[in-house]
């Protein structure tokens, strides 16, 4: 594994593993990829195969109970996050997946929610830095727990 590699990432990496699930994991090191994204848009932090579907790319994001915004369950900044996801997407034609969890929850649940529902959550304005986010509900999200067995094949339920 990577040195850079954060709890969350490799909490999802087991996750994947012990499903049996192909993926690859993305260094995110400045120096592994091409300068032509470095201004362009971000990269996610694995690219995964989904059998008979195709690959997503999935950004692992970790956000604790106690640091909500007040809006919403989980946020997304607009800037660096989605309308940079927004061009990752574009560009490579992979459609974008953000997974969140909640080291409270001990890595055992996972929120998923595609970029294209990310655009459908409430745009909102921080009142005191005025940087604009998506406000994103659990209930906007795909849930899949761990300890309940569940896979891939919730997204395309």
């Amino acid at each position: 594994m990577a040195s850079g590699i954060n709890k969350s990432e490799k909490e999802f990496m087991k996750w994947l593993n012990m499903k049996g699930y192909p993926y690859l994991y993305i260094e995110q090191s400045t120096g592994t990829f091409s300068s032509f994204f470095k201004n362009l848009s971000k990269r996610p932090d694995f690219l995964v195969v989904v059998k008979n579907f195709g690959i997503l790319a999935v950004d692992v994001k970790e956000r604790s109970m106690s640091s909500g915004s007040g809006w919403a369950n989980f946020t997304l900044d607009e800037e660096n996050d989605v309308k940079k996801y927004i061009e990752f997407e574009r560009v490579t034609r992979l459609p974008v997946w953000f997974v969140f969890c909640k080291p409270e929850e001990h890595y055992k649940t996972w929120y998923w929610i595609s970029l294209s529902m990310v655009l459908e959550c409430p745009l909102k304005e921080n009142s005191s830095t005025k940087e604009k986010f998506r406000a994103i509900n659990v209930s906007d999200c795909i849930i899949i727990q761990v300890n309940k067995g569940d896979g891939l094949s919730r997204l395309m339920e």
